[in-house]
């Protein structure tokens, strides 16, 4: 766990400084590189853990579901984000904040392949590498010490990787479900599928605004 979270952690202080770099005319460039990054460094950080000591991935929750899992994670992706808007909502009646996805949302409405780019890297890659560390290796690790543990404190990680901004509490809902879900199934393919539908909606949005 602690070699997955320090890898994580490394890759996205490299990402984060490319893209500090990057001036505001490349914001299109600076979403998509984002998001890559963030779906790169979990998978790196899986493949440290793995490493170190074990080297089964269905230990890490990489483990064939019924169907009706995976319908399961569809329905309640659609759910999550629709509780998602009612949240942020009801957030912004009283805190005001700088947009945090301002990158994304440029990506969104970059034109055609930007979106498709966009969609792949923030609603596929960076899902599939955040459930491998989040769900696979940390909420793994914390479920030995019982449900609350393992589901909130994963949750809670997950959400403070994402900063100090209503981010937070959508990171916060969707890594319960994720952790719920991981913790019933033992695989991370349906928290996986609640995590690919949640963003690809919301980007989609972006790209209506």
């Amino acid at each position: 766990m602690a070699v997955a979270l320090i890898t994580y952690v490394l890759f996205l202080g490299i990402v984060s400084v490319v893209i500090l770099r990057m001036p505001d005319e490349q914001a299109v460039l600076r979403g998509n590189f984002g998001m890559a990054g963030n779906g790169i460094a979990g998978v790196a950080a899986l493949a440290a853990a793995c490493s170190l000591r074990i080297r089964d991935l269905g230990v890490f929750g990489f483990r064939a579901i019924p169907w009706r899992w995976w319908l399961a994670g569809a329905a309640i992706g659609i759910a999550a984000y629709g509780v998602s808007r009612v949240m942020e909502s009801v957030y912004f009646l009283f805190v005001t904040e700088a947009n945090t996805q301002a990158d994304f949302q440029a990506g969104a409405t970059g034109g055609a392949w930007s979106l498709l780019i966009l969609l792949f890297t923030g609603a596929v890659l960076t899902p599939l590498g955040e459930e491998a560390v989040f769900r696979g290796v940390i909420a793994n690790s914390l479920n030995r010490y019982g449900a609350w543990v393992g589901v909130v404190g994963s949750a809670l990680i997950f959400a403070a990787m994402h900063g100090p901004s209503v981010i937070f509490l959508n990171a916060l809902l969707v890594g319960i479900l994720a952790a719920i879900l991981f913790r019933k199934t033992a695989s991370i393919w349906p928290g996986l599928l609640v995590h690919v539908v949640f963003n690809g909606l919301w980007l989609v949005t972006y790209a209506l605004a």
